[in-house]
């Protein structure tokens, strides 16, 4: 069953909805047939029964009109002095003697007087032309074994005469000596008798009647095969005809007064013909409602599959990331609901992964200022391994040169101007390298902050006074009662005049702008820029503008803003950059606000 397993809904769910309905169908078009089958079978019970009584009643008025006949034919006076007398009789008299008064005298083969030995004293016609075989020595009792003391008349059992079937019925001719008077009558075959019989009992019944011990039986037309019915008269009766029509369903009955039973037959499939017709209706019925099944179930399997699909294509789209899929269902069913929903989880992904995104991009963007931090650490420890191995042996050198310069200008107060020129470049020099070697030991050294309550105001003046712009135009703008800070003023002064100083050679010739803005960073911070309409930093070179010995000037050897940064994260700030390539530079120096000033 793993196949079925795998098929798609919408192919499940109408198949399923057609065996339902074929089961259903079928269980109750069988019930149904059976149901009708046994009404059509104790319909035609009843009807056999009905006919039965019907026949009986009808061969009781037609028989005993013949009898009354033949009583009164047996009676007339001549007949009893003819078999006292015994004297021949020509033709013409005995037709006249045995003239019989009765319906259908056509079918009267032939009419005998008996006597009480049973041989034959007088019939019509000759006996050339009408012979009855050994029925015309045969004593009465032997011609009509029924007959009895007592009986005035009385039938006798069937006999076939050539191609007919005729009976003998005897009354008594009363008085002595005795005698009988037998009419032999043939029974009828004529078509309107049948057409009778038929328009009584139906297109697909058939009568039968014979002997009672099954000797001869006959359809009104010619013999045929006794039915099955000896010493069953009771209740329907089924069996098999083998020279008819298969099975049928018959009621037996006796003739009244005569030795014979009849049978009205229906065949079984006539009979339950109307059932299998109904069960050919149930089935095209069945067929129409399965193929209406199908139709429902398939349009409704497309309303429920489609929306599943469409969840189903939205969840996956989801999964893969896209998380703008949303389901548009104008629905208020559960379909509809569960849209709802979907759409709802849908937003609370999206945000969810919205917050998660930026919790790590955060993450990622403080793992990368501590893995910038630890780059700058290693650099640093690289450098104090260099400071503290170099940076007395450059001293002792420079201590030597300084005082050497000292002594050369002492004993030469009246030196040339070259001499002189020449002794302030050494010492400008020595300064220089004594400031290189000075920076190299402060940033690779922990350097204790000593913060103090200060204004920011004057840790900028106190660095612009040695400041030479070179032709730049300095404006300065302060928030109206901006906060004192806590910051060591030599590391804050350091930080600044750091800052300017890059700021002014990063305008060279152009006599550009500088600004110096202070304002109130939220509660905390007081955030004091140094803005420069200057060239810019360049896109590759913005992430390594604070890594130790990174410098895109000619001179210097890039130690002055890695040594501010570490100053301001050491004082509690922070120093930060923002630039565009040919449109400036913007250093950002964020100092705690005082708590006395807060």
């Amino acid at each position: 069953m793993r196949w079925l397993a795998k098929l798609p809904i919408r192919i499940k769910l109408p198949l399923a909805a057609a065996g339902l309905i074929v089961l259903v169908a079928g269980a109750l078009s069988v019930a149904a047939y059976f149901a009708m089958r046994r009404v059509m079978l104790n319909r035609a019970t009843e009807r056999l029964a009905t006919l039965s009584t019907q026949f009986q009643q009808s061969f009781r008025g037609s028989l005993g009109l013949l009898q009354s006949r033949a009583i009164a034919a047996s009676s007339r006076p001549a007949l009893a002095a003819l078999l006292r007398s015994g004297a021949p009789v020509s033709a013409d008299s005995a037709s006249r003697l045995l003239a019989f008064d009765g319906a259908q005298p056509e079918l009267v083969r032939r009419i005998e007087l008996r006597d009480a030995e049973g041989r034959v004293v007088l019939s019509t016609g000759k006996a050339a032309e009408v012979s009855l075989g050994e029925s015309d020595s045969l004593p009465i009792t032997r011609v009509l074994p029924s007959l009895v003391e007592g009986d005035s008349a009385v039938f006798g059992k069937l006999q076939l005469d050539g191609d007919s079937l005729i009976y003998p019925l005897a009354a008594r001719v009363p008085g002595p000596p005795g005698g009988y008077y037998v009419v032999w009558r043939r029974v009828s075959n004529a078509a309107q008798t049948r057409s009778q019989i038929a328009q009584l009992l139906g297109s697909e019944a058939e009568f039968f009647f014979g002997n009672r011990d099954g000797g001869l039986w006959s359809d009104l037309g010619r013999p045929t095969n006794a039915p099955p019915i000896v010493g069953k008269l009771e209740g329907p009766l089924r069996f098999v005809r083998s020279d008819r029509r298969g099975e049928v369903l018959a009621a037996a009955a006796p003739v009244p007064g005569t030795p014979w039973n009849f049978t009205v037959e229906f065949p079984v499939g006539a009979v339950l013909t109307p059932a299998r017709n109904f069960l050919r209706l149930l089935v095209g019925i069945a067929a129409a409602c399965v193929a209406v099944s199908l139709l429902v179930a398939w349009l409704l399997s497309r309303r429920l599959v489609d929306p599943l699909h469409r969840l189903s294509s939205a969840a996956d789209a989801i999964a893969a990331g896209d998380t703008s899929r949303r389901v548009a269902l104008s629905r208020e069913d559960e379909l509809g609901h569960l849209a709802v929903s979907f759409n709802a989880m849908a937003t609370e992904v999206e945000q969810s992964r919205r917050r998660l995104e930026e919790t790590v991009s955060a993450r990622t963007g403080e793992l990368h200022a501590v893995r910038e931090s630890l780059a700058r650490r290693e650099k640093l420890d690289l450098l104090g391994h260099l400071a503290s191995g170099v940076g007395h042996e450059i001293r002792n050198p420079l201590g030597v040169m300084s005082n050497a310069v000292y002594y050369l200008e002492s004993i030469l107060p009246d030196g040339s101007p070259e001499v002189r020129e020449y002794l302030g470049i050494l010492r400008q020099q020595i300064k220089v390298s004594s400031k290189i070697v000075n920076d190299l030991l402060g940033l690779t050294r922990n350097t204790m902050a000593h913060r103090e309550t200060v204004s920011v105001q004057a840790i900028v003046e106190e660095q612009l006074k040695p400041l030479h712009l070179n032709g730049a135009r300095l404006e300065k703008d302060y928030e109206a009662a901006l906060p004192r800070v806590l910051v060591d003023p030599v590391h804050a002064g350091q930080i600044v005049g750091n800052l300017l100083t890059n700021a002014v050679q990063a305008l060279g010739e152009e006599h550009g702008l500088i600004r110096v803005v202070a304002r109130r960073l939220g509660e905390a911070y007081v955030r004091l820029d140094v803005i420069d309409d200057g060239p810019g930093i360049a896109p590759e070179h913005r992430s390594k503008i604070f890594e130790p010995l990174f410098t895109t000037k000619a001179r210097g050897i890039g130690l002055g803003l890695a040594l501010s940064k570490s100053l301001a994260q050491a004082n509690g700030g922070d120093l930060s950059v923002v630039s565009e390539f040919g449109s400036g530079a913007t250093f950002s120096f964020t100092i705690p606000v005082s708590v006395d000033s807060a």
